[in-house]
């Protein structure tokens, strides 16, 4: 997927501090209200009837994607090639994106009580993109939408430890971005118990349950759906998995060790949480497959 890489790539950018424009903001406001799973998916259709269309034939994986609204990619990129993106994200600067007050800090000299430290530059290195635009990836995105999808977003966290009761998306909940949507989650450690694994509950993004705008209690969550429908996410430094993140999830605070992913979003719309900044395209960007929100045509 990934050739091996012996610098710090990084693309110009563009433009920095863009915001969504004020009729996407709008409609976020109207789409994150509309919490009925099958009038999303109706709304959801009729978007993609004015999007332009894709010859994209469904396959297992799409259908296994639409059933449970998740589909496990392992070894999506070998762990030597990991270890090499894992060494590249360690060198940049972080962010706490719930205490922005605190100021940068390096991944490993947090400042206590912090959970999560965001790379703000992840969008700015190439290879990131060049990822992003995996055909594979691009190819699921546009089946499960029935049209050509949008990215919008190439962000880096770590998950640290240290922190006794979680916070904010360590919690279950159910995400909102847009009418329909799907996230990629890279892994770029060994994710096991201890190390904050991915938890989803499978189909629940097609349930009429637990619809609040709010986060969720494990017991509420397995009161409702039920232990045989939650599964937690391991895997090692290489590993990916595409999800719908509207469906019941989080991700589980860590308690030893610290978690690296890097995610994508890809949207039926462009969404209020598109990336602020857009650099200069790589070559292996095309248009006529997906649109980039992080690009600017000259």
């Amino acid at each position: 997927m990934m050739s091996g890489l012996s610098s710090i790539e990084t693309l110009r950018t563009r433009r920095s501090g863009v915001q969504p424009s004020i009729s996407i903001r709008v409609w976020h406001r109207i789409q994150e209200r509309i919490r009925n799973p099958a009038l999303r998916s109706m709304l959801s259709r009729i978007i993609a009837t004015v999007r332009p269309s894709t010859t994209t034939q469904t396959g297992v994986e799409d259908a296994e994607l639409m059933r449970l609204g998740l589909f496990r990619m392992p070894g999506f990129i070998d762990p030597s090639q990991a270890a090499q993106l894992r060494e590249i994200l360690s060198t940049f600067p972080c962010r706490d994106p719930w205490k922005p007050h605190v100021g940068t800090f390096r991944f490993d000299d947090a400042p206590a009580g912090t959970h999560v430290a965001d790379i703000p530059a992840a969008p700015t290195l190439r290879v990131l993109h060049e990822l992003a635009l995996d055909q594979r990836l691009l190819r699921m995105a546009a089946a499960y939408f029935g049209c050509r999808p949008y990215l919008d977003s190439v962000q880096a966290w770590w998950s640290l430890p240290g922190n006794k009761d979680p916070e904010e998306a360590e919690n279950y909940h159910r995400d909102n971005d847009s009418i329909r949507f799907l996230k990629f989650f890279l892994y770029l450690t060994d994710v096991d118990d201890m190390h904050g694994p991915h938890c989803f509950v499978t189909e629940s993004h097609t349930v009429s349950s637990l619809l609040d705008r709010r986060r969720f209690t494990d017991s509420e969550v397995q009161a409702c759906f039920g232990n045989e429908r939650l599964l937690k996410i391991t895997g090692c430094a290489g590993d990916a998995f595409m999800e719908d993140t509207f469906g019941m999830h989080k991700g589980q605070l860590p308690y030893s060790g610290r978690r690296l992913l890097v995610q994508f979003r890809y949207s039926i719309m462009p969404t209020v949480f598109r990336s602020p900044l857009t650099v200069e395209e790589v070559t292996s960007y095309n248009p006529t497959e997906v649109t980039s929100l992080l690009y600017e045509r000259p």
